[in-house]
């Protein structure tokens, strides 16, 4: 996945979230296949009255890998998000029904388009685009995610357009460019710390979409981190063995005083919280071990104190 300024416009969460559809949502199928199924898909949809669009290699190439800066228009756009929703159905692989993802792609979409036109606006009239004032914010102390003292962010994306959670601030900016960039362990801490932010949602339809997003970006770094780090092997997105990956990661920062552990504390007890609510609860010895203090030394048991 390409680096994305910390300045973001609504292109550039467009753009994440094309990527995260046909990466994970899809099961990551090629672009000779994407081109293949949207060809007969739309042989297919034109009987019908559907319009959609032929997607050469090439193309959606360009448009996912963040190669074309400009806007898709909505009829490549609309074609991608239907093919990668039949790949994922004809394959098995769970997904939110067509209706709703088109839905929120149209959003996303019309969302950027009024962002293209305020750039144009402001080139016409000399004035700065958006992404230059988030430049600046962050020379004086503040970005998107972590505002300096007394800002206020104009605009927020909705949970299921972010990478990271707003409010993990800079930890989560950090982590989330150090994945991006090819670093194994960024990636691993990211999937654990996305499990257990996906752990603390609730049972509304809006919590449960939110907690499906941030499950589904944990699965993805996870699978960056695979092969590197031997604990990726025993990844998973929910349950005992997501608490003990959480609690290891805890334990790390904590004994080496870093004040990140706090975050990671944190996704501890969410982990620990969303376990002890299911009718299997982490057995007491477990569940009741402390959360480590950040800046202080912890004594741990031997037997959990090896990392695999």
């Amino acid at each position: 996945m390409n680096d994305v300024d910390e300045g973001e416009d609504r292109l550039s969460l467009l753009m994440v979230r094309v990527r995260r559809l046909r990466e994970i949502e899809a099961g990551n199928p090629s672009f000779k296949r994407l081109e293949k199924v949207a060809r007969a898909l739309s042989e297919e949809d034109s009987s019908r009255g559907i319009w959609l669009r032929p997607l050469p290699k090439s193309t959606v190439c360009d448009l996912i890998n963040g190669k074309s800066k400009k806007l898709p228009d909505w009829l490549l756009l609309r074609t991608v998000v239907d093919v990668c929703h039949l790949i994922a159905t004809k394959s098995g692989i769970p997904i939110d029904p067509l209706e709703d993802l088109t839905r929120e792609f149209a959003v996303l979409w019309r969302e950027a388009k009024e962002d293209e036109g305020v750039r144009a606006s402001a080139a016409k009239h000399g004035r700065k685009p958006p992404e230059a004032f988030a430049r600046d914010e962050q020379q004086i102390g503040g970005d998107v995610l972590e505002p300096a003292p007394g800002e206020r962010s104009s605009w927020k994306p909705s949970a299921t357009t972010q990478r990271v959670p707003l409010d993990w601030g800079r930890l989560g900016n950090l982590r989330l460019k150090r994945a991006e960039s090819g670093d194994a362990n960024a990636a691993y801490e990211l999937a654990v710390l996305l499990a257990c932010e996906a752990c603390s949602k609730g049972d509304s339809d809006k919590e449960k979409r939110e907690a499906r997003h941030w499950r589904f970006l944990a699965a993805y770094w996870n699978g960056r981190a695979i092969g590197v780090i031997a604990a990726a092997a025993e990844f998973q997105l929910q349950g005992r063995q997501l608490v003990k990956a959480a609690r290891a990661l805890a334990r790390e920062y904590a004994e080496a005083g870093k004040p990140s552990s706090a975050y990671f504390c944190r996704a501890m007890r969410q982990a620990e919280a969303s376990l002890q609510a299911q009718p299997a609860a982490v057995p007491d010895n477990e569940a009741s071990e402390p959360a480590p203090v950040p800046g202080t030394t912890v004594l741990w048991s031997s037997a959990r104190a090896v990392r695999t």
